[in-house]
């Protein structure tokens, strides 16, 4: 009998088969390449129990619409025998369930710019046509206007912040008739809230992007890669498939300036870690057997390590925290010091006793809730 860590790698690697293996023919229709053909033999084996299990780790990957998607193509093809009508069935629910979260989106966004500023969706489009179980912004609006904006336009209630969310600025909301929380960054990103100056660039570069009937501001690609290093590799120390997927297809499609990049992310101090997590993404997709990313060799080189030290926890795959995740700290803490960057450093040196004081937590309590 698999253990918990063993199904959630066989889940993993399963489902990176099935979605790098698109990206990687995008345009070129259905290709079944011999490790696809394995991937989808095996899967015609599967008992209903584990297809069950599949689709909920895939909703906790935040690609479960396009699995389904993925799966109905197959099937159309002829390379998979499922119940198509089930799976249509399960495409239009979870297509209905989006859309009301967009529309939801697109109320508060009109509501928050009557503060005189307009929002910015960040991470949340990222996974589009899959969204995630909370809807993020950032805005530049002070905390009293975009708490009171809210509370009387949306009859919105405001969540309990953790420690780490007073440092970072962050407020959760939950508005009534929509299950994903509202979570706002106000001013600062960063888990400690040290970027202070990354929103301004933030806002300087967005763009309109658009999904479903709605259009939203959203971060150039540059920056989706920027705030996804800040999230996975200085504050969570794991990566989620849609990560890998999100990397895969900018690198893919050829949108992402990568000189650029390097040149902004060495501003926030975060470089060798934007480098190390697309060097992750692309072994990755080796280990999928859909071939490296063609990375540039300046991010190989500024990597700090790849695929090779992650590992597979019970539900994501994990970033060691020591020494990986406590080196990248430190040399982004070095790079604050370099740019006398003195209130970045005064937040970024609550980090440890923050991260220490959670792990505490959560072995007394089961949970880090309240800290982190």
């Amino acid at each position: 009998m698999k253990s918990e860590r063993e199904r959630a790698q066989w889940m993993f690697e399963l489902l990176a088969v099935l979605h790098l293996h698109e990206l990687r023919a995008a345009g070129e229709g259905n290709v079944l390449t011999p490790r696809l053909e394995r991937t989808l033999a095996g899967m015609q084996r599967m008992p209903a129990e584990d297809w069950e299990q599949l689709l909920k780790f895939a909703e906790l990957q935040r690609v479960r619409l396009r699995t389904l998607h993925v799966l109905s193509r197959w099937v159309s093809a002829g390379a998979l025998r499922l119940n198509l009508d089930r799976l249509d069935h399960m495409i239009l629910e979870e297509e209905r369930r989006n859309r009301h979260a967009l529309a939801a989106l697109q109320r508060v966004i009109v509501t928050l710019e009557q503060t005189g500023h307009t929002p910015i969706v960040i991470k949340t489009l990222d996974h589009w046509p899959d969204i995630g179980s909370d809807l993020d912004l950032f805005t530049s609006a002070s905390e009293q206007a975009t708490v009171a904006a809210l509370r009387d336009e949306l009859h919105a209630e405001v969540q309990p912040q953790s420690w780490g969310d007073r440092l970072a600025h962050k407020w959760n909301f939950r508005i009534p008739d929509l299950p994903q929380l509202v979570e706002i960054h106000i001013g600062r990103l960063g888990q400690t809230g040290e970027q202070h100056a990354l929103p301004e660039h933030l806002e300087q570069t967005s763009m309109i992007r658009e999904a479903g009937p709605f259009e939203f501001r959203v971060p150039a690609p540059e920056e989706q890669v920027t705030l996804a290093t800040l999230q996975r590799m200085y504050r969570h120390f794991y990566i989620r498939l849609t990560d890998v997927l999100n990397l895969t297809r900018l690198v893919r499609e050829g949108r992402l300036d990568f000189v650029r990049l390097r040149n902004s992310a060495n501003r926030w101090s975060i470089w060798p870690g934007a480098a190390t997590l697309l060097r992750i993404a692309s072994d990755a997709n080796e280990r999928a057997g859909a071939g490296a990313l063609p990375l540039p060799q300046f991010v190989i080189r500024d990597a700090r390590f790849g695929a090779n030290v992650t590992f597979m926890g019970e539900q994501f795959l994990r970033v060691p925290m020591m020494p990986q995740g406590f080196q990248l700290f430190l040399q982004q803490m070095a790079g604050a010091g370099a740019t006398f960057d003195i209130p970045a450093l005064a937040r970024l040196s609550l980090f440890p006793a923050l991260a220490a004081a959670a792990f505490v937590n959560l072995r007394m309590t089961g949970s880090d809730k309240g800290i982190w």
